[in-house]
């Protein structure tokens, strides 16, 4: 669905797509599926207001369990709905399967977004 080249990573093991100037899909990278094992539940509020560095959202497997930090001030405006009936694409295609659409709520420059390679370099 999405090209590698096309997608921000964070720190905290949280991958962006850009949709439009303010809009973005959030997924885990392969790394954090990883590190989780297989992927039972994900609960991420449904138009809540998150700040940055705050937990959008939990993504549960079967060993563990972990925040979503979000990485800008943002509204939480679609789940994916294909997590209700096959959640076990975060494992098999996570830069694939998006966990929600944001909406930016501030103009902050997320500059300490990373690209697939310096990523790749931090893990």
């Amino acid at each position: 669905m999405f090209q590698i080249d096309e997608i921000q990573f964070t720190k905290d093991h949280i991958w962006l797509k850009k949709i439009d100037s303010d809009q973005y899909y959030v997924g885990i990278t392969d790394f954090a599926q990883d590190l989780l094992g297989d992927v039972v539940f994900v609960d991420i509020p449904l138009k809540q207001a998150v700040k940055a560095g705050d937990a959008l959202g939990i993504i549960e497997s079967v060993k563990t369990s972990s925040d979503i930090i979000c990485p800008t001030n943002a509204l939480v405006t679609e789940i994916n709905p294909i997590l209700k009936k096959s959640i076990e694409l975060i494992n098999d295609k996570p830069y694939e399967t998006w966990l929600c659409k944001i909406t930016k709520t501030s103009k902050e420059n997320m500059s300490d977004l990373l690209n697939h390679e310096d990523y790749q370099n931090f893990i």
